[in-house]
């Protein structure tokens, strides 16, 4: 299936591409989703269900916390839940987790067609270093940045610049694939072709058609004919 961008142009081939992990590589909602409900249940609170924690994914341990503990939250240390969720979480990374959206034939396109892929994610670069040790088929990755990586974060189009230069690529011929908002916001302050993952973890509540983003997928490989085009 052939796609053109939001201003009815074709898009251009990239001589690289950087993905976001969660919601875009990998579908990580239930292995966070035990995280945030194992210390719901430690602090005596109801678990919450996956239809309601998935939207809430990309979103961080902040937002997982605010989900289920609600107003609640204030009277909490927030740093002492925090450490709480993502000790567990790292103790059990990838019990669920999965490549998902295409990624597990999308890739081995890429590395067919000499196109360097790298990461940019803002979940912590310890957390998703192990992520990518402990999964199948993200050997070729060229270049991981977490959120604490550098100074800068998404929506900051930093960590977008650094990964592009360290991979040898203009910013221009790279495209930046992501599922929320902030994604979007940083590829196109970074000049980067901006893609939104539709099949990630976007809430009823989130706009996309509102990000800008230069068009929208439903699966990886629908940019596959792109791919071909170098």
């Amino acid at each position: 299936m052939l796609i053109s961008t939001t201003t009815g142009a074709p898009l251009c081939p990239p001589k690289a591409v950087l993905f976001d992990l969660d919601g875009t590589l990998v579908d990580t909602a239930d292995d966070l989703g035990a995280a945030l409900n194992f210390v719901l249940v430690k602090h005596g609170l109801p678990a919450i269900a996956a239809d309601l924690y998935r939207p809430m994914a990309s979103h961080g341990a902040k937002g997982l916390l605010e989900l289920g503990f609600g107003a609640a939250l204030k009277e909490y240390p927030f740093t002492l839940l925090r450490n709480e969720l993502l000790d567990y979480y790292q103790q059990h990374l990838t019990v669920h987790s999965q490549l998902f959206g295409g990624a597990a034939e999308f890739l081995p396109l890429l590395k067919a067609q000499n196109i360097r892929w790298g990461i940019v994610t803002n979940k912590p670069y310890k957390l998703a270093a192990a992520m990518l040790r402990q999964m199948s088929g993200m050997e070729d990755c060229q270049i991981l940045l977490g959120g604490d990586s550098l100074h800068q974060r998404k929506p900051s189009p930093v960590p977008l610049w650094v990964a592009a230069h360290k991979m040898g690529v203009a910013a221009a011929d790279c495209w930046y694939i992501g599922d929320a908002e902030r994604d979007i916001e940083a590829a196109n302050r970074a000049g980067m072709t901006s893609i939104i993952a539709d099949y990630g973890f976007i809430s009823e509540s989130d706009t996309p058609e509102l990000w800008g983003a230069d068009c929208r997928v439903q699966h990886l490989m629908m940019l596959e004919a792109f791919l071909a085009a170098r």
